[in-house]
């Protein structure tokens, strides 16, 4: 389970995630986590997400109901699932 804060009523949170080494089964990952996030989006969950320019790190910004919620949404991560990505920081606000 992934550390996140402790707020149980509804707030934002901003994940910043970091690429790990890159390799030949990433690209059907990647496909599935772009899906889990649309399909995510599409339900009002993620407002925001991108890349840093030049660099192998991406954020993405969540409504969660709770930490519960979040922890749920970051454990079923297509590629944290399959160490593609590791998550570096939750930052909520």
């Amino acid at each position: 389970m992934t550390q996140t804060s402790s707020y149980k009523e509804p707030h934002h949170v901003m994940l910043f995630f970091e690429e790990k080494e890159s390799n030949s089964i990433e690209q059907p990952c990647i496909k599935e986590r772009i899906n889990y996030y649309e399909n995510l989006k599409n339900k009002g969950k993620v407002l925001m997400s991108g890349n840093f320019w030049n660099q192998a790190r991406n954020f993405i910004i969540l409504y969660v109901s709770s930490d519960t919620e979040l922890e749920q949404i970051i454990d079923n991560d297509p590629a944290i699932l399959h160490n593609i990505v590791e998550l570096v920081r939750a930052m909520p606000f």
